[in-house]
């Protein structure tokens, strides 16, 4: 894991309870580490799935997303991200 410089967060006594809180009961061993699981949470809940690949894709519009791994275009439809155009170069999976 690579570490980049400390991030300084000015947080209030109830958000540092909280935050001391979550890390006794997620046997977590820093507050450091509650932050990354709270920002892992996020990012998972926030995040498009690329169905043809795998990878994160980044969200071009409310219901549509590209993947820059296989070059995929997605649309959501009816709560489902379906690849409406892919790279005709990439070998289709087995």
């Amino acid at each position: 894991m690579s570490t980049g410089p400390p991030i300084d967060l000015q947080l209030s006594d109830q958000e540092r309870e909280m935050i001391e809180l979550l890390q006794r009961e997620l046997g977590l061993s820093s507050h450091a580490e509650v932050l990354r699981v709270l920002l892992h949470q996020a990012m998972k809940r926030r995040a498009v799935v690329c169905p043809t690949c795998g990878h994160m894709a980044q969200r071009s519009a409310a219901d549509q997303a590209s993947c820059s791994s296989c070059l995929s275009i997605l649309q959501l439809s009816q709560g489902i991200w379906q690849a409406i155009q892919s790279d005709p170069r990439r070998p289709k999976p087995l």
